[in-house]
Parts: structure tokens; C-alpha cells; sequence
């Protein structure tokens, strides 16, 4: 095989090895508020997820990105403070390759049902759902029970305030 042939092959076959761009999915800020915690709480123990402080009871919380959202409700009542782990209400949705990207302690509200999102729809109200110190949106990305950092890292810092759809970070 002449050389110039044997080129084009292995340059061909190359490109077959570059990994095809994955189009990110940006998550926006479900409400307009100071970022209280991230990787690590104050107390230095691991967080690995974002907070944001809102109103209690106020502040509507929107779906960060379109897509199918499960709600799961454990709580009927106004929650501002916290009500034990384990009774925080809950929307999440489930990617294709096994992560989920959940928001925890908001407070029922008669649009938290389960439901696909074209745009920044409202899930409920800023709460204090289970295992919560105060008011706030808990935004979390897992898999088999790890939780990842990588989605919000260099995006968002705990103390910045950022405005309701502002880039929190890319999954």
C-alpha cells in the first residue's frame, strides 16, 4: 500500500478515536438568592451540592433546566426551619446515564406534581423542608449515591448572590 494511502487511513481511523462533543445541559438558579453552602458546609463537613437562601414561603422555585421532573412530596405543611431528615420534599430528574439532579425543601404547592418542563416552570415555594437549619433550595447531582462536584466547580461560590435562571454551573 503506497504511503500517502496508509496516511489517509491512520488519519482516518484517528478521528474515530476523538470523542464526540456532549451537548452540556446549564442549570440555572432556581431563585434568586445568596449561595450558602457547596462542597463543604461550615462546619467542614462534606455538602457537595449547592444551596441557595430564599423566602420562605415566597419565593417561587423554578425547574433549573427543561425535562421531566418527579416530585415527591413528604410534607403538606409551611416548613421553614426544618422538620427531620428524610421529610424533605423533593423534585428530581433521572438522566439517561444514571445521574440524578435533585432540589430539596421547598414547600407544596398546587404546582408540585410530577410533570415535563419546556422552560423554567415553578415546582413550589423557597422552604425548610426535613433536614434544614433554614429557608433555601437544595440543588444536588448524584449517581448510586455519590454526589458530584464537578457540574457546579468553577462556576459558583459560596457568599455570591446570583439572580433567578443565573448559570449555576453545567452538567
Amino acid at each position: 500500500m503506497p504511503h500517502s494511502l496508509k496516511r489517509s487511513l491512520a488519519a482516518l481511523a484517528s478521528l474515530a478515536l476523538i470523542p464526540t462533543a456532549v451537548a452540556a445541559t446549564r442549570v440555572g438558579a432556581p431563585i434568586s438568592g445568596t449561595v450558602t453552602n457547596t462542597t463543604y458546609s461550615s462546619s467542614g463537613a462534606f455538602h457537595g451540592a449547592v444551596d441557595i437562601a430564599g423566602q420562605c414561603n415566597v419565593d417561587p422555585v423554578h425547574a433549573p433546566f427543561p425535562g421531566t421532573w418527579n416530585v415527591t412530596i413528604r410534607t403538606t405543611g409551611v416548613v421553614c426551619n426544618g422538620n427531620g431528615s428524610g421529610n424533605q420534599n423533593e423534585a428530581k430528574h433521572v438522566f439517561a446515564d444514571g445521574f440524578t439532579f435533585r432540589l430539596w425543601h421547598f414547600i407544596k404547592t398546587d404546582k408540585s406534581y410530577d410533570r415535563t418542563c419546556t422552560n423554567n416552570c415553578v415546582l413550589g415555594l423557597v422552604g425548610g423542608t426535613g433536614n434544614a437549619t433554614g429557608p433555601h433550595v437544595h440543588m444536588q447531582l448524584d449517581k448510586n449515591g455519590t454526589n458530584s462536584t464537578s457540574w457546579y466547580s468553577g462556576y459558583t461560590v459560596k457568599g455570591e448572590f446570583l439572580s433567578v435562571d443565573e448559570t449555576v454551573g453545567n452538567i
